[in-house]
């Protein structure tokens, strides 16, 4: 605790007691503008909104047939297999290249750019318009493993050709 003089008992705040007079004026005043409620006004929001767009992904899966197959079979695997598409620009890249390169060296690589990044970039600012290594950077590996994940995801169907999505291609085998 510090020397200072006793907090006036309207400095009282949500989490805690300030002691102290406040950086700029003489003391906190709270005024009836400044308080924003979080019950009802906040929650009431975010309930209707939460309510409004599950009524919407309920209205769609009503509508909207799910592009299911047949019962999964284990003893036969689908053509193409695909990853969950978290994992999509990583089998798009272990077609494209060696298993060593696509699964260890460009994984690798990208942890240790982004481990030294901030030792290339070493510009103090926080602002983005002035950090444009870490900001091009970061923008090119996004469009790239978006643009993998795409691909692989949607445009690849049986051994693993490019299928154009609105071409059918279900239970060719």
């Amino acid at each position: 605790m510090s020397d200072s003089k006793p907090a006036v008992p309207g400095d009282q705040r949500v989490l805690g007691f300030v002691e102290g007079t406040p950086p700029v004026g003489d003391r906190k005043v709270p005024s009836e503008e400044d308080p924003v409620m979080v019950w009802p006004h906040l929650l009431v929001r975010h309930g209707v909104v939460a309510l409004a767009v599950m009524v919407l992904v309920l209205g769609l899966a009503l509508f909207f047939d799910a592009p299911l197959r047949e019962m999964a079979n284990p003893t036969l695997t689908p053509n193409p297999e695909k990853a969950p598409w978290y994992f999509a620009a990583l089998q798009e890249l272990l077609f494209r290249f060696h298993p060593l390169v696509a699964g260890v060296l460009v994984p690798g690589a990208i942890i240790i750019g982004l481990v030294a990044l901030p030792f290339i970039d070493r510009n103090p600012e926080t602002q983005q318009r002035s950090r444009r290594i870490a900001v091009a950077t970061f923008t090119i590996f996004m469009v790239v493993w978006i643009i993998l994940t795409v691909i692989g995801f949607a445009f690849r169907g049986p051994n693993w050709g490019w299928v154009w999505p609105w071409q059918e291609w279900y239970g060719e085998l």
